[in-house]
């Protein structure tokens, strides 16, 4: 007769088995945020490359458009019916200096990686499509459009633009949604100066201090970059 012998082993204690599981959540959530920051840095990088071809798609356009006085260059309207195309009269005047990217036109994406339109505000001096604009719409334009690190302005990053373009970021405050629509406005100052309709604009690191919170991404073109580009493309006589 074989007789059956136990080793005396036992299995996990309820505590134990609590402690294990404490690890392995400690350790899952040390994973999670990693992969949510580099979801997030995915998404500016992605935004940022975005922002960098909407600019030299609007050099190309400016290139390849001749107003009918002079035959000079000029820059696309905003889109302000949210049809991905710019809307101007038959003047050749834009309906507003402010509103969506017309990305239609440009042939670029219409959204940023949040899902969000690009806004996009444009001179009246450098979007005429009548008169277009010469090497001294700079210097004679009556307004200046400004880049600046924060709501009052204090320090200019950047000043005399002819186009500025913003995405809202991830958290897309003030943002044209896909939907046609505006999103709610944003709490904090900084973000507030990039969708109220004026001139300046704000660009700064981002800020997660409760009522600033900052994350927009801003991008623009230089006076003097426009006019080297329709220089070498014989723009200009």
């Amino acid at each position: 007769m074989t007789t059956i012998r136990y080793s005396g082993c036992k299995g996990f204690t309820l505590a134990e088995l609590t402690i294990v599981l404490v690890i392995v959540a400690l350790l899952v959530g040390g994973m999670l945020v990693p992969l949510s920051a580099q979801r997030d840095l995915q998404d500016i990088r992605e935004t940022q490359r975005q922002l960098s071809d909407i600019t030299e798609a609007l050099l190309g356009y400016a290139a390849s458009n001749r107003s009918t006085v002079g035959e000079n260059p000029y820059l696309p309207c905003p889109d302000t019916d949210g049809d991905g195309s710019e809307n101007r009269n038959a003047a050749g005047e834009c309906f507003n200096d402010e509103g969506r990217l017309p990305w239609s036109d440009l042939g670029v994406g219409r959204e940023d990686a949040w899902g969000n339109r690009f806004r996009y505000r444009v001179l009246k001096d450098y979007s005429n499509g009548k008169t277009g604009f010469t090497l001294k719409t700079a210097a004679s334009s009556a307004v200046s459009m400004r880049a600046c690190e924060d709501a009052a302005c204090t320090t200019v990053i950047a000043s005399h633009l002819p186009a500025v373009v913003v995405s809202h970021g991830k958290n897309g405050d003030g943002a044209f949604n896909v939907s046609g629509g505006t999103n709610p406005a944003p709490a904090g100052a900084d973000e507030a100066a990039n969708q109220n309709g004026d001139d300046k604009f704000v660009l700064h690191p981002p800020s997660s201090v409760p009522g600033s919170e900052f994350d927009d991404l801003v991008a623009w073109v230089s006076p003097y970059v426009l006019f080297n580009r329709m220089i070498s493309a014989g723009r200009f006589q």
